[in-house]
């Protein structure tokens, strides 16, 4: 079954967070790590927008719109 755009931002989001606190991310750095990992998720988002801004898949421009939407509203 196919992600909405909140699960898919929400994974993406999970993924680079985890990713640098693993790295790095210290007990007291959770607002740094949250503002690294939504950059990330909003970085990844777009690049997939910009590959499908090339095709004729409004469909999936569409979701990986809502995704990066989706994305922002995250609190930094």
């Amino acid at each position: 079954m196919k992600q909405t755009p909140k699960e898919k931002a929400k994974e993406l989001f999970n993924h680079y967070y985890i990713l640098i606190q693993d790295i790095g991310g210290e007990l007291g750095q959770e607002i740094l790590v949250s503002i690294l990992a939504k950059h990330c998720a909003l970085f990844a988002a777009r690049e997939v927008l910009q590959d499908k801004g090339n095709t004729d898949d409004f469909d999936q421009y569409s979701y990986w719109e809502e995704v990066e939407h989706e994305i922002e509203n995250y609190a930094e």
